[in-house]
């Protein structure tokens, strides 16, 4: 899973309630191993998800309670020990929206709108046969370009772009139209924190996009990503 579908699919929440399918679930626990931003907010929604259900639980519990309990115990509810935890969920709901909402809506919105010169790496020539492996150094939240050629054949519908990180787990996958892979594809690689070592991109041909399982390996490409320190 690429970490702007991530984003795009609100794998986190979902990830959290259990709403996400099987095989996304899958997907997104193999990509926020190697995603620091996706673990960080994983635990911070896990945090928040938490401070809500203890909020609701206390509010479910004032709302059965009978009239008159309710009424002499009302004068209760703004005594300290009432009153600071509903105010710590209530700033926790703040600084999570300002510290980690806000600021990605932000991040994003600046990064879109601001012209940018990207690193770039060619993997245009063919795969790695015991040569030289080409190499790029990146800032460690740095987004960079990755050129790649799709050897088309007639008999595909479409490709897939799979990259695995260092350690064998699928980092992101990019579909790519038989239209696209006319010309050399251009990849743009998420701004994500990444770690350092041998990544393998592998091109497959999808005789039938709706069963995987047809897919055939065309191409193998290997490049070494760095950290600028």
């Amino acid at each position: 899973m690429e970490h702007q579908d991530a984003i795009r699919l609100m794998a986190v929440e979902k990830y959290l309630l259990k709403e996400l399918p099987s095989e996304l679930r899958d997907d997104f626990e193999a990509h926020y191993f190697d995603c620091q931003e996706c673990a960080n907010d994983l635990r911070a929604t896990a945090a928040f998800l938490d401070a809500a259900r203890e909020q609701l639980r206390i509010a479910s519990v004032v709302k059965q309670t009978p009239a008159k309990a309710r009424k002499r115990g009302f004068s209760l509810l703004w005594r300290p020990v009432f009153v600071v935890p509903a105010l710590a969920a209530s700033l926790f709901v703040i600084a999570y929206q300002n510290l980690v909402v806000y600021p990605r809506f932000t991040g994003e919105i600046a990064q879109l709108k601001t012209p940018e010169v990207l690193p770039s790496l060619s993997l245009v020539g063919g795969t790695h046969r015991g040569g030289s492996i080409p190499a790029i150094t990146v800032r460690p939240a740095q987004p960079f370009l990755l050129f790649v050629d799709v050897p088309t054949q007639d008999r595909f519908a479409s490709y897939t772009c799979t990259l695995y990180s260092p350690s064998g787990v699928v980092a992101w996958q990019v579909q790519v139209s038989r239209q696209q892979a006319e010309d050399t594809v251009a990849i743009r690689v998420p701004a994500v924190y990444r770690m350092e070592g041998n990544y393998v991109v592998l091109v497959r041909g999808n005789l039938n996009p709706a069963q995987p399982e047809t897919s055939v390996d065309l191409a193998r490409y290997v490049f070494t990503l760095k950290k600028q320190s």
